[in-house]
């Protein structure tokens, strides 16, 4: 009888070895909502030039794409946790990527730049929505918290593919002129619409998304729903609920890390967000040839996706997420310093390479890991949303003053001033990489896991 045993026959390895590959296969579709977030902006911002030409758009039009692209991005970020909590997280996840698809045709195939601005503005929104959205699904329905880990940092190594591949992308095509614009939208688009049957038409996903409700379910029975005063102790509470209430497992308050958290993203996006909009500009402006600003600007993100690979390949229970946090936050300090110090084509070079490889270590992928890990389920979706909302609409702002900051006369103490965003960038994170030590520490002691 004991070779019947379920744990140990083949039939039970088999579902085990499913199981991962669900989980897998859950963890592509929903990081491919990261590639096409940044491939959505690395899109236009590599084929402005040609939609300025082709479209006979002006400078204020030019600048008023650039503009809903990115407030548009930003408001879905900020947004898409409060939808998500009142439409359906599920329900969301399957429907922004056709919603996307959808624009990105439009933009495709845009005559005038009503459509485009209009596209873009839409296509933006969807994706903004689907990050804070996608990263939750893997939340929700992955229960192995060491798995759930390693998916989340995966979908920020897809964010780097996203900037990668319209770059290559851009200058495959650029012989083709105006033409070369919209086929770089076109296979975005074909992304999109890819993404979104993935999503729908697994049946792997659908049992997944299943299976989590079920849990859920199971949950609630088991903490005794007998009763309505049961019944009303076992409803998860709201963002607001949980930012008043005190993590039971440390004694600190949500509110807290929610602080220290959404800080430490908007310094480091502050910094992210110059480097990836401004690089060609810097470069160019420091007399690189546009070939070779878009040669460093792919040699650069090759290392961004290397770095990601790196990072999610570290286990997230161990201590070495940590020190590569310190390592990655003072890389990131050196170069802002070296681009303010250098002043130079190649100083400028080495600052973007170093700044985009440890980047992984010590940004957004580190925010997203923390905020799944440390906010209850039910709300992780508006907790992600909130921080990246938070992090994206200064940028906003900041990329409308850059381009005059970014001039001889103010430029040294503009660049300058980010180094000391770099160095409070560190400060913040190192905090959240104590708070979250401590939380793991508690954790372990009482038994529980983290």
């Amino acid at each position: 009888m004991s070779g019947m045993n379920p744990q140990t026959s083949p039939a039970s390895a088999d579902n085990s070895t499913n199981s991962t590959r669900a989980y897998t296969t859950l963890g592509l579709a929903a990081g491919l909502g990261s590639f096409l977030g940044a491939g959505t902006i690395l899109a236009l911002s590599s084929t402005l030039a040609l939609w300025r030409t082709g479209l006979g758009l002006n400078a204020a039009q030019v600048g008023a794409v650039s503009a809903v692209l990115t407030f548009a991005f930003a408001a879905g970020s900020f947004c898409g946790g409060f939808v998500a909590q009142r439409f359906g997280l599920v329900r969301l996840f399957n429907i922004n990527a056709f919603l996307c698809a959808a624009a990105l045709a439009a933009c495709t195939l845009a005559p005038s730049f009503i459509v485009l601005a209009v596209g873009i503005g839409v296509a933006a929104l969807a994706v903004g929505m689907d990050l804070p959205v996608s990263i939750s699904v893997i939340t929700h329905d992955v229960p192995d918290e060491t798995l759930k880990g390693r998916l989340v940092s995966r979908t920020q190594v897809l964010w780097s593919a996203g900037i990668l591949g319209p770059y290559v992308l851009a200058l495959i095509v650029s012989p083709a002129g105006f033409l070369g614009a919209r086929i770089v939208f076109s296979v975005i688009t074909a992304v999109a619409l890819f993404t979104a049957v993935w999503r729908v038409a697994d049946p792997r996903i659908a049992r997944l998304h299943r299976e989590a409700v079920e849990r859920e379910s199971a949950a609630r029975a088991a903490s005794g729903t007998a009763s309505d005063s049961a019944t009303a102790s076992a409803r998860p509470m709201g963002m607001a609920e949980v930012l008043r209430s005190i993590d039971a497992r440390t004694g600190r308050r949500y509110a807290l890390l929610f602080a220290v958290l959404a800080l430490f993203y908007v310094m480091w996006n502050l910094m992210a967000n110059t480097i990836n909009q401004f690089q060609t500009y810097l470069l160019v402006s420091q007399h690189a040839s546009q070939m070779q600003a878009v040669f460093i600007g792919i040699v650069s993100a090759v290392l961004c996706v290397l770095g990601g690979v790196m990072y999610g390949r570290v286990p997230a229970s161990g201590p070495w997420r940590a020190r590569m946090f310190w390592l990655g936050a003072a890389a990131q300090v050196a170069a802002m310093a070296i681009m303010a110090a250098g002043g130079t084509m190649w100083s400028t070079a080495v600052a973007v390479v170093l700044f985009q490889f440890f980047g992984n270590f010590a940004g957004e992928m580190n925010a997203k890991v923390w905020t799944q890990e440390t906010f209850p389920v039910a709300v992780s979706a508006e907790a992600q949303s909130l921080i990246l909302g938070i992090g994206r609409i200064p940028c906003a702002f900041a990329s409308l003053v850059l381009p005059s900051l970014l001039v001889p006369g103010v430029i040294d103490v503009a660049l300058w001033a980010f180094v000391a965003v770099a160095a409070l960038s560190g400060v913040f994170g190192g905090l959240v990489v104590r708070l979250t030590a401590r939380r793991r520490a508690d954790a372990a002691r009482v038994g529980v896991l983290a």
